[in-house]
């Protein structure tokens, strides 16, 4: 037997797309609460006792230590399972290695040229990558302006903020198998964007990896310039046209 009476909204504290609408805040009347401060000698005397969070907190820290590194054998296997085939993390799957790459090549900020592997023609061996430019905030005039490729491509614009990441993520391609080839371009100029230097910490050379007699030119350069430390290695290889491979 069926009954007429309507049934208890259970539903009634779902969200719907009308709660998301900005609201003009109203000033309240009331007055707030004041409490009075903890003296120092009750603070020091009565310490909180230590709960089971701070407990868990401090294990959850121990138990993502790593006792051993992975096998080699298995990183291709992580990299897969962690990152699909962008071996970078990304909230936006349209954004490949291959948008970051265009970023670069469209813009006109380096000179790119993969060598292919005559065996596997789908295989890049090994890549050559010179710095043409990188252009800094200033130029770019409005950091959230959206860029159009001169080609069509999804996504087909791309702001300053992506054209930063395209420094960090184009150079992640086959990352276990995969080595680059980098040069400065001699017409490059010596203005850099600070983000750039620390790009320079992960991709760069480091100088104690320079031959016995490029050591002492380096010497003599840290010893006569005048940049900020941090300056100096990146300038130096720049000015002098120092290629570096990384791998």
């Amino acid at each position: 037997m069926s009954s007429d009476k309507p049934k208890k909204d259970k539903g009634k504290a779902i969200q719907k797309a009308e709660n998301y609408q900005l609201q003009v805040p109203v000033q309240h009347q009331f007055t707030p609460l004041a409490f009075p401060p903890l003296p120092y000698k009750q603070a020091v005397t009565n310490p909180t006792p230590a709960n089971d969070y701070t407990l868990r907190f401090t294990e959850h820290l121990l138990l993502n230590s790593c006792k051993s590194p992975p096998p080699t054998n298995i990183i291709a296997s992580i990299v897969q399972k962690s990152f699909g085939q962008h071996h970078f993390a990304t909230d936006d799957l349209r954004k490949s290695q291959k948008f970051y790459e265009l970023i670069l090549v469209d813009s006109n900020s380096i000179s790119l040229t993969h060598t292919m592997d005559k065996y596997n023609p789908h295989q890049v061996l090994y890549s050559k990558y010179i710095i043409r430019n990188v252009i800094t905030a200033q130029e770019w005039t409005k950091p959230f302006e959206e860029r159009k490729f001169s080609i069509t491509f999804t996504p087909q614009t791309y702001n300053y903020n992506d054209y930063k990441m395209a420094w960090y993520r184009t150079f992640l391609l086959q990352p276990n198998l995969h080595s680059w080839f980098f040069n400065f371009h001699e017409q490059c100029s010596n203005t850099l964007p600070v983000w750039f230097y620390h790009w320079w910490t992960m991709f760069g050379c480091l100088t104690m990896l320079l031959p016995a007699e490029a050591q002492e030119g380096w010497t003599y350069w840290l010893q006569v310039s005048k940049l900020d430390l941090y300056m100096k290695d990146v300038q130096f290889f720049k000015n002098f046209n120092v290629a570096w491979i990384f791998s």
